[in-house]
């Protein structure tokens, strides 16, 4: 029967069952389906974004140290596009974390005063130290004291407001590794350092 073979587009006698006339045919049009050209997709065109309208204001609630980092930091993260009335909470939770970040660095470095249990003498331990206290055992079987050092409600404080901090500071763009590609650096790296730091010693 005569049929057209869709290899050289050609009518040509072939069998009922037969769609090209030779294999060259059929192979030819195989590697036209392949090197056809894909359809493009079209890309969002980001010109027209427009971000939520309406001004960023400092809320009231924040105290001197949080107002002072929103005025610091807020500036730029609004020229980003970052911050905007949509996401002004969570800016302010995280000065308000900044905050409280002080506060602690502050009475850690403040030290601790404890009287000599022989003396009665003041002893400063310097603020270091309030990283770690003492943990006091007893044993009920020698009646034997043992003193041991854990981690400090402050140290605890500290390492899970850190955590916290560094979260919203990605969320916002505010660290090194998330500022590469505000800066046209390499973005080679797959995590970030700070990732593998907070994660010693717990998990």
């Amino acid at each position: 029967m005569i049929k057209k073979c869709p290899g050289c587009n050609k009518q040509k006698e072939m069998r009922s069952n037969q769609k090209y006339c030779t294999p060259k045919c059929k192979k030819t049009f195989e590697n036209s389906q392949r090197s056809a050209p894909k359809e493009k997709k079209e890309k969002p065109n980001n010109q027209n974004y427009k971000p939520p309208q309406g001004k960023v204001n400092r809320p009231q609630h924040l105290n001197e140290i949080a107002a002072a980092y929103w005025d610091k930091i807020a500036p730029t993260v609004v020229e980003r596009g970052h911050l905007n009335i949509l996401s002004e909470d969570s800016f302010a939770e995280l000065c308000d974390l900044h905050s409280r970040l002080m506060d602690i660095n502050m009475m850690i470095n403040m030290g601790t005063v404890q009287k000599c249990d022989d003396c009665g003498a003041e002893i400063k331990i310097p603020g270091n130290r309030s990283l770690l206290q003492v943990d006091d055992k007893w044993s009920i079987n020698d009646g034997i004291e043992t003193k041991t050092f854990k981690e400090s409600a402050l140290s605890d404080l500290k390492r899970k407001y850190s955590k916290q901090f560094l979260d919203y500071c990605k969320a916002f763009y505010l660290t090194p590794l998330s500022n590469r590609g505000n800066f046209g650096l390499d973005q080679t790296e797959s995590e970030d350092p700070e990732e593998d730091f907070l994660k010693m010693g717990g998990k």
